[in-house]
């Protein structure tokens, strides 16, 4: 055989692996990809289970909870209803949640419910999205798709949005889960900012909560101050860390509130369905 043909063939076997190789790669990456849903309000879960119409109160108890992956429900209801049973709870914002893990709270908690996927997650291969829980009625419900994509799973991430009619007044509420610290600082501030952008002038009463990642205090002073010049307030303040990571305490979860007096904040210190806490704010209407 000649020296020639030889390195030829070389070749060839060398470009044919690396062909089968990009293959088996493209193939990895496709298969970690998140099937997204951009229709603007699909899918698309709600359902009443408020019993009564509540009592005229002067003070709302809002509640943000990301519960990872909706993996632990039983033991997040357990602590939800060891909040209700010191509190009312008025609003509940959930983050990282799929449909039967809504359905499940708001049922057992008698709450009203709109929840929103913004894609299926490919690591647990269900819908992930947020959700808005109310006792009192949900008036009208949307999903804001946030800008930017996942960079290692390409997967979307949304904001819910709803209209709670309390005592006469419309609150509009929003479920917030922007990207993880595995991004660009921009990206994930033109997430939260995106939100501010939706809200019209004529909104008088806005309450913002959710998982917004900030991972450093200067991250927090960031948002609160991009939230502050549109005129809200962080209301969840006192409650303090939410997140350990990597051995650091963490402020990742926040509740921001126009058109509100906040009356007190607090958090969960015990809670372990999740790697968050829960948090809730009592808020009194202007």
């Amino acid at each position: 055989m000649k020296p020639n043909n030889a390195r030829k063939r070389k070749r060839k076997r060398l470009f044919a692996f690396a062909i089968i190789g990009m293959v088996v790669l493209l193939s990895a990456i496709q298969a970690y990809a998140a099937k997204n849903y951009p229709d603007q309000n699909y899918p698309y879960y709600s359902d009443n289970y408020a019993v009564a119409s509540p009592k005229p109160v002067e003070a709302l108890t809002v509640v943000s909870y990301n519960i990872w992956f909706a993996e632990n429900i039983d033991q997040a209801l357990s602590e939800l209803n060891e909040i209700k049973s010191q509190r009312e709870l008025d609003i509940v914002l959930l983050q990282e949640m799929d449909e039967v893990g809504t359905e499940q709270i708001a049922q057992e908690l008698q709450l009203n419910y709109v929840y929103f996927p913004a894609a299926i997650e490919p690591t647990y291969h269900k819908n992930f999205g947020n959700a808005i829980l109310s006792r009192w009625p949900i008036v009208d419900s949307q999903k804001l798709i946030l800008p930017h994509k996942s960079l290692s799973n390409r997967m979307n991430r949304i904001a819910t949005r709803a209209t709670i009619r309390i005592q006469g007044a419309d609150i509009l509420v929003y479920s917030l889960h922007t990207e993880s610290i595995f991004t660009l600082p921009q990206f994930r501030e033109d997430q939260y900012t995106a939100v501010l952008d939706d809200i019209g002038p004529e909104a008088k009463h806005v309450i913002v909560g959710g998982d917004f990642n900030s991972f450093t205090e200067a991250n927090v002073e960031e948002i609160e101050e991009a939230y502050r010049q549109a005129g809200f307030m962080r209301v969840s303040e006192g409650s303090g860390y939410t997140i350990v990571k990597y051995g650091i305490e963490v402020s990742s979860d926040h509740i921001f509130a126009k058109g509100f007096i906040v009356e007190e904040a607090g958090k969960m210190v015990r809670a372990t369905a999740s790697d968050h806490l829960p948090i809730w704010v009592t808020l009194i209407l202007k």
